[in-house]
């Protein structure tokens, strides 16, 4: 299935190819709420009336006169225009009969929860009957939840507000510049095709609310955005403004890479009534192939109005495009491998002398054992055949002893007999002598 949820670790120095400076969410997300605050502030001050300017009558002119537009006016659906020579045009490609998996690695943080806790979901987004060009190009999307992961024992919580959409497929068209035509389709099983969580996925725009505009930008164009987006598990409408932090050309890889900031508001809608909250975060976008690549956002949810508490999500979306089984970055080059810092080298390889001299001590003490063991068990063999050697002798002894005692008595034996012999002998001759 996905990456173990070390992976939670999945580092983004191995998925990204953007700037390694790039500012951390969290800023992002601490910035949108000063807006947020400041914006909450001016509300309540009182603004003083303007005195009126007293109108000044002017003799008509012959002269035909051409209206300019002043130089600090931006172009039409940009809140600034930017500064420098380098534009860009951001659209997506959307390539047709195309699939991108989109890995999703967050960690959610609930104010019950006494630590963080960490998610990773896959998602497939196909492209279909794709037709125009440019500005005019459309697609039929097709977005499914593949797989979804939780770390226990908190996870249960993720894994329920990830339920809703679990079994769903949710088709629209989209179009380049990453808005959502027309209403959406659903297909959901018939026992929660009418819930209410289901029909609020129905106004989802799941290519994760990138919104571009339609003339060329610089660095420092902002434009604003609305839409409705899921995001750990809950459906929230944002007010965003997004804004061209960086304009790379000719990089390494021969692309035009864009960062872009976003910033903003969201109002969430739940059984307890409406929740709102802030949001930030930095997409790393190829312009010249209109494609997206890292997205990473965090979002901070009100729970409590009293006390400031809230929901806070950290999330890291790698965009990939598939090539049957293999998942390749949608510029079509293979994902570079995992590298470590020098540090994490460093500290893994003294951990790796130690447990090697460790290993090599343990190695030792049990050869060591071994040895004192094997010379023990000789030498209580050497004993056990000395003493068995001892023994066979001692019994030899005694044999010899009593083969040499009963030779003996053998021999007086026979001695007697022929002594007793000789006297009867003896005794025969006397008596014939005397006849």
């Amino acid at each position: 299935m996905l990456a173990t949820l070390a992976a939670l670790a999945i580092p983004l120095t191995m998925v990204s190819c953007g700037p390694t400076e790039a500012p951390a969410p969290s800023t992002l997300a601490e910035q949108a709420a000063e807006v947020e605050a400041k914006s909450a502030e001016s509300a309540k001050t009182p603004t003083k009336a303007t005195p009126a300017t007293p109108a000044v009558t002017k003799t008509p002119s012959t002269d035909k006169v051409t209206a300019e537009p002043s130089p600090a006016t931006p172009p039409t659906g940009l809140l600034k225009a930017g500064t420098g020579d380098t534009k860009v045009t951001l659209r997506l490609a959307l390539p047709d009969d195309t699939t991108y998996r989109v890995t999703t690695v967050g960690m959610i943080k609930y104010p019950a929860m006494p630590k963080s806790t960490g998610f990773a979901r896959e998602e497939l987004i196909k492209l279909r009957e794709c037709t125009g060009e440019g500005a005019s190009r459309s697609c039929q999307l097709e977005h499914s939840i593949q797989n979804f992961e939780a770390e226990p024992p908190y996870g249960r919580f993720i894994a329920a507000d990830e339920a809703p959409a679990r079994e769903l497929t949710t088709r629209y068209r989209i179009d380049a510049t990453g808005k959502r035509l027309g209403e959406s389709v659903v297909e959901a099983p018939p026992e929660t095709a009418d819930s209410d969580k289901v029909k609020a996925l129905a106004k989802v725009e799941f290519f994760y609310c990138m919104r571009f505009p339609e003339v060329p930008v610089g660095v420092g164009a902002a434009w604003q955005t609305s839409c409705v987006i899921r995001n750990d598990g809950r459906v929230s409408t944002r007010e965003a403004t997004w804004e061209v932090a960086n304009i790379e050309e000719n990089t390494d890889d021969g692309h035009t890479r864009v960062e872009l900031r976003v910033l903003g508001t969201a109002s969430t809608v739940n059984a307890r009534g409406e929740s709102k909250g802030t949001f930030g975060g930095t997409l790393f976008f190829f312009a010249d192939i209109g494609e997206p690549h890292l997205l990473r956002e965090e979002i901070s949810t009100m729970v409590a109005k009293e006390g400031g508490i809230r929901t806070s999500a950290r999330l890291n979306y790698q965009f990939a495009k598939m090539q049957g089984d293999t998942a390749v970055r949608t510029d079509g080059q293979p994902f570079p491998e995992e590298k470590a810092d020098s540090k994490s080298v460093k500290k893994k390889t003294t951990k790796d002398k130690k447990t090697d001299a460790d290993t090599d001590e343990k190695t030792k003490q049990d050869a060591d054992a071994d040895a004192d063991k094997k010379a023990n068990k000789k030498k209580k063999a050497v004993t056990d055949t000395d003493e068995k050697t001892k023994q066979d002798a001692d019994a030899d002894a005694d044999a010899d002893k009593k083969k040499k005692k009963t030779n003996a008595n053998t021999d007086t034996d026979e001695k007697a007999k022929q002594d007793a012999d000789a006297d009867a002998d003896a005794d025969k001759k006397k008596k014939k002598d005397q006849g």
